[in-house]
């Protein structure tokens, strides 16, 4: 962390986004616009992006999964609908396993090279990483569920930005 007194387990004070994994975006989008008036929905049909330099993994290796995504802001919190579509992902592992629901609550961190470190130190490891949907951020899903029923995300912020996702206006990353 840049500040020599901070400690990176002081990210951990502030939820910045809850993320849930869910079977149909369409349906789960139409559901909570219509029935609970949440929206609108930034959405990503066709995600990742096509970056040469984006990066994925799954568990420490090269990863290569697709997925739909919506995102909404919920006052300071953001909600993040993820509709797994091909290959091997933690998302795709999760619907496996307990169905749609809650996923991971996320974290801002100004580097999450330190988190990484602190967590391993305490024998949490990395599930699922990769490149930010913004040029120049990278979240990590740490391995979390069983010791504390859902999965812990970082999201390495730019300085500057509230680190939610920027809106995405026809697949173009808005500033």
């Amino acid at each position: 962390m840049s500040d020599p007194s901070s400690s990176p387990k002081d990210i951990f004070k502030q939820v910045v986004q809850i993320g849930a994994v869910v079977r149909d975006l369409d349906r789960s989008i139409e559901t909570l616009s219509g029935v609970f008036g949440i929206g609108p929905f930034s959405r990503i049909d066709d995600w990742p992006p096509a970056r040469p330099d984006y990066q994925l993994y799954y568990y420490e290796e090269p990863g290569e999964f697709t997925a739909r995504m919506a995102f909404v802001d919920l006052g300071q919190v953001e909600l993040e609908l993820i509709q797994p579509l091909e290959g091997k992902s933690i998302w795709s592992d999760f619907l496996e396993e307990h169905g749609e629901g809650i996923h991971h609550i996320r974290f801002n961190a100004p580097d999450h090279e330190p988190v990484i470190e602190y967590l391993a130190q305490h024998g949490i490891g990395v599930s699922q990483m990769g490149s930010g949907i913004r040029p120049g951020t990278f979240w990590v899903n740490f391995d979390t569920e069983e010791a504390v029923g859902f999965t812990i995300e970082i999201m390495k912020a730019l300085p500057g930005t509230s680190g939610k996702t920027p809106k995405i206006v026809g697949g173009e990353v808005q500033a």
